[in-house]
């Protein structure tokens, strides 16, 4: 292994009243921004001189049939190549420790007379401007702000970042992640023990409404403490400005699960009918008391009436967590409740009631909570995704601005991997991001009073 040793020279005041600590900590910020490029770069350079030492021969004394680490890219043979000097234009590189720029060595093939800079080969830089480990960091920041802050936020840490950049980060690694939205990728969560499905919609594409993006998430597993339990999660589908039948494909392969939550949406419902027929369905307790106030806003009840029922609805579902009632007690008590909106004659809450039913307290059966019971209990609603939704409004939903369609799929595809610690996303991130393995020693020269 060779070593690289790499000099630093500071020209320091004197330390009396004129010299400020701002002033030191400024020269510090300002290292923090230029020192590891140019360290990267002369240490780049180096190993690029021994490299050319070793398979042609030293400067003045070329020697012949020298084995090479790389192949010829255009004949691939292993040996035998000729210095031809250096380019005269420094190569740069935007990294995510900075601006890199390194006068590329040219080798020559002796057999077919191909000339080709051999670092590029061996680094895998060919072609590249912008190294992987600085795409995935820009696009990371593009899911958490707008673009032109995600790039000023690179650039006040010295990393090359601009609004153009980040867009083009999120637009170039969001392909990358073929797990998500494929069923049969490796990548591809295999099962989950409750999924919950719902949609929200996002202002892109030119229809005045915009369009729906259609998330199914799995639930995998809770931990911390009884009061503030988090949900570990798995995106399993996601389609954006399809209907939720096109979803039918990335979920059809995966286990089933112990219970689905859903909306009361009747696509969502016929969803998990067809791809789950012998699964459980679980009626989200916050949506329905929701539903009920426009069913009833549909039948033109009176508004003090209407907001009181709902409040009785959602009265009535914590009666029924907080009492711990068992199944046949939660439906009495819901059909007396519902009883008291039929009398009055409204069509449409009757209707969306009566659709409920069987599926309001599919929490409350034995074998459900059975299977769940590793999970703390059931799920009783859609929060979760919720959550996730509220999230991904908050990044795109950005002043006004109108995405493109294409456009907001790589944002939220990179945006959800990330927040579900998708597999894909895990993979990439640790081939990109590695720990280091190069050891380095600051040394600090030591002297004796005289």
């Amino acid at each position: 292994m060779s070593l690289t040793t790499l000099a630093l020279t500071a020209e320091l005041p004197e330390l009396d009243e004129s010299l400020t600590w701002s002033q030191l900590e400024a020269w510090a910020v300002a290292m923090r921004e230029e020192l590891p490029a140019a360290a990267l770069a002369a240490a780049l350079e180096d190993l690029q001189d021994k490299l050319i030492d070793r398979v042609c021969g030293p400067k003045w004394l070329p020697v012949r049939d020298l084995p090479a680490p790389f192949g010829c890219p255009g004949c691939g043979v292993m040996s035998d190549f000729a210095r031809k000097g250096k380019r005269t234009r420094p190569r740069r590189f935007d990294t995510a420790a900075g601006i890199v720029r390194i006068q590329l060595a040219n080798v020559g093939c002796r057999s077919c007379g191909r000339v080709f800079a051999p670092l590029l080969l061996m680094l895998d830089l060919s072609g590249k401007r912008r190294t992987d480990r600085l795409m995935v960091e820009l696009a990371e920041l593009a899911t958490q702000m707008s673009f032109a802050r995600a790039g000023a936020t690179a650039a006040a840490f010295g990393v090359p970042g601009s609004a153009g950049r980040a867009h083009s980060a999120v637009a170039d690694l969001a392909p990358l992640l073929d797990g998500i939205g494929c069923a049969d990728s490796p990548h591809a969560p295999g099962r989950a023990d409750v999924v919950v499905l719902d949609g929200t919609g996002m202002r892109a594409g030119r229809r005045r409404l915009g369009v729906t993006c259609n998330i199914a998430l799995g639930v995998t597993g809770r931990t911390g403490p009884r009061r503030r339990r988090q949900a570990t999660t798995a995106l399993l589908g996601l389609t954006l400005d399809q209907p939720w039948a096109a979803m039918t494909a990335q979920l059809r392969d995966l286990e089933p699960p112990a219970v689905v939550v859903v909306d009361g949406e009747l696509a969502i419902t016929r969803l998990a009918e067809s791809v789950w027929p012998d699964v459980p369905i679980q009626r989200c307790w916050w949506h329905l008391p929701r539903a009920l106030r426009w069913a009833l806003y549909a039948d033109k009840a009176p508004h003090p009436w209407a907001n009181a029922k709902r409040a009785e609805l959602t009265a009535l579902l914590h009666r029924v967590a907080r009492e711990r009632l068992t199944h046949t007690q939660a439906l009495d008590a819901y059909d007396a409740f519902a009883a008291t909106v039929t009398a009055e004659g409204h069509h449409a809450a009757r209707e969306l009631l009566a659709g409920a039913r069987d599926q309001v307290f599919t929490c409350l059966r034995p074998d459900v909570r059975r299977r769940l019971a590793h999970l703390g209990g059931p799920e009783l609603g859609s929060g979760v995704l919720e959550r996730v939704m509220r999230e991904l409004n908050a990044r795109t939903d950005i002043g006004g601005s109108r995405w493109s369609t294409e456009g907001l799929r790589d944002l939220i595809t990179i945006k959800l991997a990330r927040m579900t610690n998708h597999p894909a996303w895990t993979t990439l991130r640790q081939t990109v991001s590695p720990p280091s393995a190069i050891a380095f020693k600051i040394a600090t020269a030591n002297f004796n009073a005289a």
